[in-house]
């Protein structure tokens, strides 16, 4: 009886540790389940974060403030001005031109063409006396520019090689004073996105009414010629 009682006692025992242990692996479950959806709704909410930043680089990449001058964007009208830390510009001719030119494996798109009366801040005058002798006070043209290498071959390029006014003032690529590196080497399927700008110290606003582009050669990694440049007129 008393075996037989031991017996039962056992069992009983028995039986609650059996549902002891499951009801212990059960939450153990739960909060592994609990952890990992917490985890997929941490890791759902970075992608939703790194989404909003590469929008937000994708945009900053559109367009990068140039240290040299201010923002010209805002400047749609003759007259129109703006100010900021880097000094005045002052907006004083503009052109509807916008156009995407084929050069071999180069396409090249022009727009946002202006011509800026700007007023430099007091620390930028030492840098554009390299450029100009009028470093306080000076008219310069400005444009947008967007190159894609469209070939699977690394080739080098410059989309402005000279420049000439309908007055007969000419500019190279190296009188460029914004800077952003749109010259050079570019990779199979490589796009570069920027602005150009350059002093013109001959030609008045008042009496320019084109200039002419004209880019460079297309060349291979072996600096052979793949595609010859082109000459591009712009009116305002």
């Amino acid at each position: 009886m008393l075996r037989s009682s031991g017996f039962f006692i056992h069992h009983i025992i028995g039986g609650h540790i059996v549902k002891r242990n499951i009801i212990i692996i059960f939450m153990i479950f739960l909060i592994l389940f609990g952890c990992s959806t917490d985890k997929d709704s941490i890791n759902m909410s970075n992608l939703d974060n790194s989404g909003v930043s590469a929008e937000t680089i994708d945009k900053r990449k559109a367009y990068s403030n140039n240290p040299q001058a201010p923002d010209t964007r805002s400047l749609n009208n003759i007259g129109q001005e703006f100010s900021d830390e880097d000094g005045k510009v002052i907006l004083k001719g503009i052109s509807d031109y916008n156009k995407t030119h084929r050069i071999g494996p180069i396409e090249l798109t022009l727009k946002g063409i202006k011509l800026v009366e700007y007023i430099p801040a007091m620390h930028l005058i030492d840098y554009f006396h390299t450029f100009t002798n009028n470093e306080t006070q000076f008219h310069y043209v400005k444009f947008h520019v967007s190159i894609e290498n469209t070939s699977a071959e690394t080739v080098d390029f410059a989309p402005v090689s000279v420049l000439k006014t309908d007055k007969g003032e000419v500019k190279g690529f190296d009188d460029d004073f914004y800077l952003q590196n749109l010259y050079g080497v570019l990779s199979p399927g490589e796009k570069k996105i920027g602005e150009l700008a350059f002093i013109l110290d001959k030609t008045s606003p008042e009496n320019l009414n084109y200039i002419t582009l004209t880019t460079s050669d297309v060349f291979n990694e072996h600096r052979e010629t793949v595609n010859k440049g082109k000459e591009i007129k712009i009116t305002f």
